[in-house]
């Protein structure tokens, strides 16, 4: 009986290496679910926020007069400045006094502001992106949580809606406060942002993407990345029991407290946004 040579044995190793390495390459896309891109990236249509009109800045009356008395906290936290060394050349300003309650308490003194942004071209989008940047202060105190600007839809009659809004958590983490109105049934929930933390004293970007779900189906998808980096994914929510929900644009909110009514702003604060930018197919 002849043995392989030496040469035979080195040859037939480098082709089982070979074809092992040719397997795991077909196998291991079957094996990864691809990250998606930022969802800025493959909408059709688009629409800014917009912060100047014929080349001026807009003031917070002027703001407050185009959102049919449906603001809170406008006129007294809100100012629109230029930037430099910004993602964009205007901001809103948000004033956060210390000891000031969120613009939805009883208390006297608010903090921070609410709006709804809904451009009329908006029509009938069953999938939105809503993409902003954000700068925090460096000494930004995460304190008991607040809240952040995300995207929202109803019914167009106000019985049915839902919103997807940021979240801040004590410590800097991130979550995303998904609530939805269907027949009277108000339903709330928190999703976590896994190792994510905001970050301090410079812009950062967020993008939310939402897909609505098939009525009374758990397909509804909620995507958030910062920076261009996935930081949180689910696709199974019910945004909607009826067809008639539609994403209908913004929730422009910046305040301490969430649904956390005892919470107060720890010290005199400015969060400073860009203004937002939605797409939808």
């Amino acid at each position: 009986m002849t043995l392989p040579s030496t040469r035979m044995i080195l040859f037939n190793a480098a082709g089982a290496v070979i074809g092992v390495s040719v397997l795991i390459g077909l196998i291991r896309p079957l094996l990864i679910t691809p990250t998606p891109p930022p969802c800025s990236q493959r909408y059709q249509h688009s629409m800014t926020f917009q912060l100047a009109r014929a080349g001026s800045l807009l003031s917070a009356a002027d703001l407050q007069s185009a959102l049919g008395g449906k603001d809170l906290g406008v006129i007294d936290n809100l100012s629109i400045g230029g930037e430099q060394d910004a993602p964009a050349p205007v901001s809103m300003r948000v004033r956060l006094p210390k000891g000031a309650a969120s613009p939805f308490a009883t208390a006297e003194r608010k903090g921070g502001m609410s709006f709804p942004w809904e451009p009329r071209s908006l029509e009938r989008a069953s999938a939105a992106c809503v993409s902003y940047d954000v700068l925090l202060p460096a000494e930004f105190d995460f304190s008991r949580g607040g809240r952040l600007p995300g995207p929202i839809g109803s019914d167009g009659v106000g019985q049915d809606s839902f919103a997807a809004r940021m979240l801040w958590r004590p410590g800097g983490g991130g979550a995303v406060a998904v609530r939805t109105l269907s027949a009277g049934d108000m339903r709330q929930s928190t999703l976590g942002l896994d190792e994510f933390a905001f970050p301090r004293g410079r812009w950062f970007r967020i993008e939310q993407e939402v897909v609505l779900n098939t009525p009374k189906q758990a397909n509804g998808k909620l995507t958030v990345w910062v920076d261009g980096a996935l930081v949180g994914e689910r696709g199974d929510l019910v945004f909607r029991t009826d067809a008639a929900v539609a994403v209908s644009g913004v929730s422009a909110e910046v305040f301490y407290g969430g649904d956390d009514a005892g919470a107060t702003v720890p010290r005199d604060t400015t969060v400073r946004l860009s203004p937002f930018e939605l797409r939808w197919r």
